[in-house]
């Protein structure tokens, strides 16, 4: 379990320098953006184009460390109230519908990237197929960490139940 705990660390580290730099990019363009146009007097017309498609790559690249975390928004209010073998089946369902849709975000995220490969993005000099591919990276990165999660606690639940 030491070893999952490690790998996922691993991926959280680097998920969030990748998106620190992100952040910390758009945060320069936009005042290069703003010096331009208010002491240069010129536009910067790639600055908006720029901003918006770095900050979907850093929410993307940055998910992943909220499941790690499990630190995800859950409303939770009425757990108290339910029997626990309820919450267990609804957790069940959750885990199966949740690697679902991440599963089918990755694969239908790449087919659409790669549908935009040699589609140039008006005002930067790269192919939409960049933009696009921040959705099968980021729900893979979080595909992984929450199967990670899933075999910690399955690791977890095995070491506990053999001491008992």
């Amino acid at each position: 379990m030491d070893k999952i705990n490690r790998v996922q660390s691993a991926i959280a580290r680097v998920s969030l320098a990748i998106a620190a730099a992100g952040l910390s990019t758009i945060a320069v363009s936009v005042f290069l953006s703003v010096l331009c146009r208010y002491v240069l007097k010129i536009s910067a017309m790639w600055v908006e184009q720029y901003t918006r498609y770095m900050l979907i790559w850093v929410v993307f690249l940055a998910a992943n460390v909220l499941i790690y975390k499990n630190t995800l928004m859950r409303v939770d209010f009425a757990d108290k109230i339910w029997p626990k073998a309820f919450l267990r089946v609804r957790e069940g369902l959750y885990t199966v519908l949740f690697v679902v849709i991440l599963c089918t975000l990755t694969w239908q995220g790449w087919l659409q990237a790669q549908s935009y490969w040699g589609v140039p993005v008006t005002g930067l000099p790269v192919d939409k197929f960049w933009v696009y591919l921040s959705v099968p990276v980021g729900s893979f990165l979080m595909l992984v960490q929450y199967l990670l999660n899933l075999a910690a606690l399955f690791c977890a639940h095995k070491s506990g139940g053999a001491n008992e």
